[in-house]
């Protein structure tokens, strides 16, 4: 890494053009091209930061990146989850919704088994297995949110954005090439056609086609962002009050952890307005949007360099993690009848979120498999942080 930049830290502007162009064109290459379909767009826009970064090109911190952290990032959970109805979510997942809580069941069984084997090499692990089940069983917004119930260190968090993400490069990769290996087909079987396509397999959707224009007015961008506004203010005075009290600290941690109320406050407004929240437009792309920029943001204080020569056990936790979470996946369910595109999904809904999920399928012209790894994939957003959070104080008790 480079001691100084082309940019300056408050370069306000430059920074700001850097986060929204690239962001911007990772979302247009997915859809145009297909090596970076291949790759997703979230793993474009944070190969974009980490080598600006490492080129020397953009800062390593800036205010910049602070206001993405303290503002962009919590209103893009509202709006990721203003659609969360769970109603529909459990209606339309079918039996997915099963098999992906086996395989988020892999993912916890990752930690524990990584907090056995290695954990004695690894400082601030209850933190770092806590983090990274938050993660992998629902994405980068779990994440960011478990990051700040969980207090780690900056050094530590910037490497294990590393590990994790050149782990979950391999794990893309490999769960895109499995449909064209034989032995895999084989094994595990396909999904009947009309099961998996729509107009017999002909007219496949793509990431254009899935990401189509839609009809969004002045009002729908007002009211999405009042509705967003309006709940991380809630939430935020909530945690503040929560905070303030004299609850056990174990608890007051977790019930005033603003993250978590962003989450609990929208699904619950989604359950109880699920006619309003309906007739929303725009929510998906602006919150995703937004998550764009996270992508990239995390990927600037990356070093490669760093994580093989300092941190190097953040990587096999992260491996061994994701290993769990793939053995159980197409381990356990296969005795289940699930078949090989419904693995798949379900495994990266969990460890590389909804967005990636519906890439995959996306990519694969799985059309009608697209909406539930989506789904799932969402599930996991409302369920990631809290089991994250569980699961690393259970480590703590025991470790």
């Amino acid at each position: 890494m480079f001691e100084t930049s082309l940019f300056a830290p408050d370069d306000t502007w430059v920074l700001w053009t850097f986060l929204v162009v690239w962001a911007t064109l990772s979302i247009y290459w997915e859809q145009r091209y297909k090596w970076a379909a291949r790759l997703s767009g979230p793993v474009v826009a944070l190969l974009g930061g980490l080598v600006a970064a490492n080129l020397g090109l953009i800062p390593l911190v800036s205010p910049v990146y602070d206001t993405v952290w303290d503002f962009i990032v919590p209103l893009c959970i509202p709006l990721l989850l203003l659609k969360a109805d769970l109603r529909k979510i459990w209606r339309e997942t079918g039996r997915m919704m099963g098999l992906y809580h086996i395989s988020a069941l892999g993912t916890v069984a990752g930690a524990f088994i990584a907090a056995v084997s290695i954990g004695f090499l690894i400082d601030y692990l209850p933190e770092i297995c806590g983090i990274m089940t938050a993660s992998y069983i629902g994405g980068a917004m779990n994440f960011l949110a478990s990051v700040k119930f969980f207090n780690a260190p900056e050094s530590t968090t910037n490497a294990l954005i590393v590990a994790d993400n050149l782990v979950m490069v391999v794990h893309i990769m490999a769960m895109l090439a499995l449909p064209g290996v034989v032995w895999a087909v084989k094994a595990f079987g396909m999904l009947p056609d009309e099961e998996l396509y729509l107009n017999d397999g002909v007219d496949g959707e793509d990431a254009t086609s899935y990401w189509r224009p839609k009809p969004i007015s002045l009002v729908d961008i007002g009211r999405n962002l009042a509705l967003a506004f309006l709940i991380v203010t809630v939430a935020t005075k909530i945690s503040g009050a929560v905070m303030g009290t004299e609850l056990p600290e174990t608890l007051r941690n977790f019930l005033g952890n603003k993250y978590l109320l962003f989450t609990a406050i929208t699904v619950a407004f989604v359950w109880f307005f699920p006619g309003f929240s309906a007739r929303l437009e725009g929510t998906e792309e602006m919150g995703t949007f937004a998550i764009y920029l996270f992508f990239v943001l995390i990927g600037i204080p990356a070093s490669i360099k760093a994580i093989i020569t300092e941190a190097p056990f953040l990587l096999v936790l992260c491996t061994i993690m994701v290993a769990a979470n793939v053995a159980v996946t197409f381990g356990v369910v296969k005795l289940l009848g699930f078949k090989l595109p419904e693995m798949i999904l379900c495994s990266i809904a969990n460890t590389a979120g909804p967005m990636n999920a519906a890439g995959i399928a996306i990519s694969r012209k799985w059309s009608k498999l697209v909406l539930p790894g989506f789904l799932v994939g969402i599930w996991g957003y409302v369920i990631g942080t809290y089991t994250g959070v569980i699961t690393g104080e259970i480590i703590r008790a025991i470790f």
